[in-house]
């Protein structure tokens, strides 16, 4: 897990980066797919705000935000704030892993339904190369990537194949 520390306003210690990076190392015992967490420390006036942001292997993005008159007390909190979310939302996955399959013998008029879309993502992902495209998609637990190639400037669509290799799929002009 990558720990990027910022300040605004102010300069963190070394005490204050060390007990910062101790205290989001220990989230990785209630979520263990977190790939970097980004926090900013930031002084206004007598407020004291520590914010948090964790980058989750599926997108997901799980953002803490506390503030108090102490900056150990704002990080204290919000670290406490980002461990229920993160439990809340592996509890979450689990749910969705857990449901029993429909194996659909049922020939009532409910299991006769138009198709539906169940999941949907967004990729907001800045421009990149076929290169820089095929490590994303290594580094993720996906079949395929979209992405906006940087040379033409068009949306273009990587994917892995059965012999290992992969495989462009790029629109016509």
């Amino acid at each position: 897990m990558k720990i990027k520390i910022a300040g605004r306003h102010t300069d963190a210690s070394p005490a204050m980066r060390n007990y910062v990076i101790e205290k989001t190392e220990a989230l990785e015992r209630f979520f263990d797919r977190i790939i970097s967490v980004d926090v900013v420390l930031s002084v206004e006036k007598e407020r004291q705000i520590a914010d948090f942001h964790a980058h989750l292997t599926n997108r997901k993005v799980i953002n803490a935000r506390e503030e108090s008159t102490d900056m150990y007390a704002s990080i204290d909190k919000a670290i406490d704030r980002m461990k229920r979310q993160l439990v809340k939302f592996k509890d979450q996955l689990q749910d969705v892993k857990g449901r029993p399959a429909e194996d659909g013998t049922d020939e009532s008029d409910d299991a006769i339904q138009a198709k539906r879309i169940v999941r949907s993502e967004a990729y907001f992902q800045k421009p990149m190369t076929v290169e820089e495209a095929s490590l994303q998609l290594e580094a993720i637990e996906k079949e395929f990537l979209v992405f906006v190639d940087v040379e033409t400037d068009q949306i273009a669509i990587i994917y892995r194949r059965k012999d290992g290799n992969f495989g462009l799929i790029e629109p016509r002009r």
